[in-house]
């Protein structure tokens, strides 16, 4: 393998966990293995033009972000809203935590789920602020929304 062949094979296994979940977050089951490839095509054409601005990760984030949305570019909901898992939940039954959160996901546009995910994987704010192209306080303003309307939703259907 070539010094570059390396190094990119380097850079994807390091990020291998992330992009994976980028990619289950974006794209339906069947889908993923489709987005996975596009992501490692796309990161493979710009691998030589990363100019190190910025940390190598946030720079993956970024250019596999851009192809999950160029990927998914219709707004389809993944899954059933909130309201519709509340209704197919069994009378008496307490709906199932993992459909909520599913439910409240799909209820996410892409630059919400982004944030979302990205802030779950531990980027620092300045590292979310700089993949999505926003400043940190909006990323902050966002992130405080996002929490309170889950709580909200959450604590509706619970």
């Amino acid at each position: 393998m070539s010094d570059p062949e390396s190094a990119f094979a380097e850079m994807l296994q390091h990020n291998r966990a992330a992009l994976s979940r980028l990619a289950r977050h974006y794209a339906a089951p069947q889908d993923v293995p489709d987005l996975m490839q596009e992501i490692h095509l796309q990161l493979w054409r710009s691998f030589d033009r990363f100019e190190g601005r910025s940390e190598r990760s946030t720079w993956v984030y970024r250019v596999a972000l851009n192809t999950a949305l160029s990927f998914r570019r219709q707004p389809t909901p993944l899954h059933q809203s909130l309201d519709s898992v509340a209704e197919s939940a069994d009378a008496g039954g307490a709906l199932d935590e993992m459909q909520l959160l599913e439910a409240f996901l799909a209820g996410l546009d892409p630059v919400q789920r982004a944030l979302l995910l990205l802030d779950l994987e531990g980027l620092s704010r300045g590292q979310v602020a700089e993949v999505l192209g926003l400043s940190e306080n909006a990323v902050a303003v966002r992130m405080t929304r996002l929490r309170q309307r889950f709580e909200a939703q959450f604590l509706e259907h619970v």
